[in-house]
């Protein structure tokens, strides 16, 4: 396969790279999905049945995000500085299924439990970067957002088959064999990855660095840039309001006396919606532009979460949830070409997707804790309510302070 692409002096060069190299790159985004696509929800079912309290169970969830949280932009950083990040890949993606597998052993030592979660929470930080940059390093600028769409369509697919064996796993096996499946897909995950010949990879390019720049710019200019600061409240206020919104919905849909299966379905109905979209942002990100596309996923959010305060059944919030879908499938594809128009020939292209990771998992922390104040003291509809007003604020600051960051 053969691609060209521009560099900034607009001097033209071929990026040629195999078909193996390519299936490679899918594939790891697959299994990496499959292994981590539903295991919060399963932890929780776990945990209580070895009698943890709701407030245990808590804490063991919160362990997971805090890891991340602290993680993403070192592993951004190191992602740009290191060169094997295929084999980088292959050993997180291992030791995150060794922490898992070890979880169904542990329920009866929290402290062993809340640190395994942690670990894991830290190692799953490298994912993002290291996808993304296998992925510029593979195809180079110009075709990452449409290859972005495609690997972003196999990763939801990955999750489509995670929930629906996930459901098959807990009703013959148990809950606990869903934590050895992870050991399964973390070996896929890791072989896979070595489906992609070295000889394909441009690793200059993998940290945004263009043929005529040896240097990545310091890392000044990134805090100084008043886009990249734009953005990073942007995706904060995105995913503050988008991130308690799923278990929000799972508990309305049970508040209106929905099933067990309906509750599932909220998840489901998203991913499934979330393929398409991908694909969509993956062919429209470049034709449109960048903002035009990613303003569709900021916009919808507020008209989603409002709707379901008007909604008078289940049923119908379980239809509403392809509005989640639609802003997911978008947002995954359209930010990492985001991140690469911004540092475009400057390198720190990882830092960077890395530091947009840190704005995601401090509203994924943060929106939580504020939904179960506020369903506890105020109830669903003025929980809606508020969380529909920080994702209008998200959506206003995205359209009237980012640019078009397209060349």
């Amino acid at each position: 396969m053969t691609v060209a692409w521009a560099s900034t002096s607009q001097q033209r060069a071929e990026k040629t790279f195999s078909r193996k190299s390519f299936v490679g790159l899918n594939a790891i985004n697959f299994f990496q999905a499959e292994m981590v696509g539903v295991l919060l929800p399963v932890l929780g079912v776990a945990l209580q049945e070895h009698g943890w309290r709701y407030d245990a169970i808590g804490i063991a969830t919160a362990a997971g995000g805090v890891g991340t949280l602290l993680m993403q932009v070192p592993a951004g950083v190191l992602s740009d500085r290191i060169a094997s990040r295929r084999l980088l890949f292959g050993v997180c993606a291992l030791l995150t299924g060794l922490c898992f597998i070890g979880i169904p052993a542990l329920t009866s030592q929290a402290v062993a439990v809340d640190g395994m979660l942690f670990l894991s929470g830290a190692i799953q930080s490298f994912f993002g970067p290291l996808l993304g940059a296998l992925a510029l390093a593979l195809v180079g600028p110009r075709l990452l957002n449409q290859v972005s769409g495609i690997n972003q369509g196999w990763n939801h697919a990955g999750n489509i088959v995670a929930a629906v064996s996930a459901m098959l796993l807990v009703r013959f096996l148990g809950v606990s064999s869903v934590f050895y499946s992870v050991a399964v897909s973390s070996v896929a995950a890791a072989a896979s990855v070595f489906l992609i010949r070295g000889a394909d990879l441009d690793e200059h390019a993998a940290a945004g660095l263009n043929p005529e720049n040896l240097q990545a710019m310091p890392w000044s200019e990134l805090r100084k840039d008043r886009t990249i600061r734009a953005v990073f409240i942007a995706i904060f206020l995105f995913h503050l309001a988008n991130a308690p919104i799923l278990p929000l919905t799972a508990l309305y849909v049970k508040d209106l006396g929905g099933t067990d299966t309906l509750m599932t379905a909220t998840v489901l109905t998203a991913q499934i919606v979330m393929v398409p979209m991908a694909m969509f942002a993956g062919r429209y990100g470049d034709l449109w532009g960048r903002k035009p596309v990613l303003g569709i996923a900021f916009w919808i959010l507020p008209v989603r979460i409002l709707s379901y305060i008007v909604a008078g059944n289940a049923r119908t919030i379980i239809w509403l949830q392809c509005l989640d879908g639609i802003g997911a499938g978008i947002y995954g594809v359209v930010v990492i070409s985001l991140a690469a128009d911004l540092t475009r020939g400057r390198g720190r292209f990882n830092t960077l997707a890395g530091l947009f990771a840190t704005a995601v998992a401090i509203g994924g922390v943060a929106g939580p804790v504020l939904s179960g104040i506020m369903v506890q003291h105020a109830g669903f509809r003025a929980t809606f309510l508020l969380f529909a007003a920080l994702a209008a604020t998200a959506a206003a600051v995205f359209t009237f302070l980012v640019p078009e960051t397209k060349l």
